[in-house]
């Protein structure tokens, strides 16, 4: 069958542009709907924010907040105002967007420093750990006349050439083990780098994607134009919303222990691990966080529960009908991105077979300059 033949339907770069029309449409819709869910959030987040308070302080000691001053409780009510208002303006998808390229420096820059970690810690236990073992479990070498020969159970390619060749003044023998463990560093050291780079070049594209991004930000093209990369922005967008939610909160608290309404700061790692479900959490009321510490207090032998606020999405639509609508609706271009995704993934490979078959059928040039000769 000739190649016209088979183009309409079955050609993967034909195939790869409709995808990439199509996504162009979903991420208009995909936009419209993740601004529509900020602008809901941002309705409701103060009122979620002062209802998680009062459960909070309900939970803890209903009267601690009427004790305080006048003047104390006018404070932190309009410093919780201040920090809702400055959390708001940044609630929007253009104010994420920043965001989530810091988000993907800083995980870059823990897994180097991880890299790094890793090998620094093997060059330390090969420098610390090879050569006692050599010199205190080799036995002493009884001097012999040349020419002798040595009967051993050992392979002869354990013993390295230059100690038969050198006689029985060779100095440079212990050298020779440390040949091994550092051959062996040496190839984890290229593979830890190797997989640097693989990962370096893997983001340099969403890198470039997101400059492309602030530069064209008034253009049809602001969001991404490929399927991948489409399904990994909401990804991003959700990571980013949990980190402005989860700094307001943190905010909220510590504004709680500066007017004397908690006695404790839960740290931002352990909120973090919250989220991510690390640690086990109490039940309690929504957007609040009860976690019970393994401390002996008194006859306590259980632990302490310490409580704080946490604002969390899935939280905020469960207590809001109309969150729920628009993150359904978010999930279903979700779904159909995945589609998109298999899609896309199933062409390439088939334009990389017809690019590999296309190389071996066609002969190169090389190949008829030495026939012409």
């Amino acid at each position: 069958m000739s190649d016209p033949d088979v183009r309409p339907a079955y050609d993967p770069s034909e195939q790869l542009a409709r995808l990439q029309r199509l996504c162009r449409l979903r991420a208009i819709a995909l936009y419209r709907e993740q601004a529509l869910y900020l602008q809901v959030l941002r309705e409701l987040l103060s009122g979620a924010t002062r209802q998680a308070l009062f459960n909070l302080l309900g939970e803890v000691d209903p009267s601690r907040f009427s004790r305080l001053p006048k003047s104390t409780r006018q404070n932190f009510h309009a410093s919780v105002d201040d920090l809702i208002s400055r959390c708001s303006v940044l609630l929007t998808v253009e104010q994420l967007m920043p965001l989530v390229q810091q988000m993907q420096q800083e995980q870059r820059r823990q897994q180097a420093h991880a890299g790094r970690t890793m090998l620094q810690n093997l060059s330390r236990q090969t420098l610390n750990k090879d050569p006692e073992p050599e010199l205190s479990t080799s036995p002493p070498q009884p001097e012999e006349p040349s020419g002798s020969i040595q009967l051993s159970l050992a392979s002869p390619l354990d013993s390295p050439p230059a100690a038969t060749a050198s006689g029985p003044g060779a100095e440079p023998g212990p050298e020779h083990p440390d040949a091994k463990p550092t051959g062996d560093l040496d190839v984890l050291r290229s593979l830890f780098e190797l997989a640097g780079d693989a990962m370096q070049q893997a983001q340099q594209p969403v890198e470039a994607n997101g400059a492309l991004d602030q530069s064209i930000a008034g253009d049809d093209h602001f969001l991404p134009n490929e399927p991948d990369a489409l399904l990994h922005w909401i990804y991003a967008m959700d990571q980013a919303l949990e980190r402005r939610l989860r700094n307001l909160s943190h905010a909220v608290n510590v504004q709680m222990l500066r007017s004397g309404l908690a006695q404790t700061l839960l740290p931002i790692s352990l909120l973090d691990a919250v989220l991510k479900g690390q640690v086990e959490t109490q039940p309690t009321a929504t957007n609040v966080l009860r976690l019970r510490l393994p401390l002996a207090v008194g006859d306590l032998d259980q632990g302490m529960d310490v409580l704080c606020v946490l604002l969390r999405s899935n939280d905020l639509e469960f207590d809001s009908p109309r969150l729920r609508q628009c993150r359904k609706r978010l999930r279903t271009h979700h779904h159909a991105l995945l589609t998109m995704v298999r899609q896309q993934r199933h062409w390439q490979r088939r334009s990389l077979d017809r690019e590999a078959r296309t190389h071996w059928q066609t002969p190169s040039d090389s190949t008829q300059q030495l026939s012409g000769d």
